[in-house]
């Protein structure tokens, strides 16, 4: 998912729209310092707060793990990682998941596609 992909989405919602989860302020991520990351929030957020974070992306400039300066555009790969630190290539993701359906997570994306489509009917 893009940046522009990303802000769009909440972009869609009403004002003062409330959230379960929010978002963290952006970072460098990584896996790759020229594409954006967030963490998930687990306190309530509305539209707003949302994407006053999401704009952070547009306007400030981050830092990469190893160094580096890198600015984010509409074009802009997003990840979500636990903290700037990570890099759990999508296990971060899976986690929340997991948590979020209130189930145990997959230790692949592998392993959740047999799951999900090998039940019996």
């Amino acid at each position: 998912m893009t940046l522009k992909d990303f802000k769009e989405y909440f972009e869609g919602f009403f004002a003062e729209t409330r959230f379960k989860y929010g978002i963290s302020e952006p970072f460098s991520w990584r896996g790759i310092y020229a594409e954006v990351a967030f963490s998930i929030d687990k306190s309530h957020m509305t539209k707003e707060e949302i994407l006053r974070r999401i704009d952070i992306a547009y306007t400030d400039s981050f830092y990469g793990w190893k160094g580096g300066e890198y600015k984010y555009n509409d074009n802009t790969e997003i990840h979500f990682e636990s903290d700037r630190s990570s890099y759990t290539d999508e296990e971060y993701c899976a986690n929340i998941i997991a948590e979020i359906e209130g189930k145990d997570p997959y230790t692949s994306q592998e392993e959740r596609l047999v799951k999900m489509a090998f039940i019996v009917d």
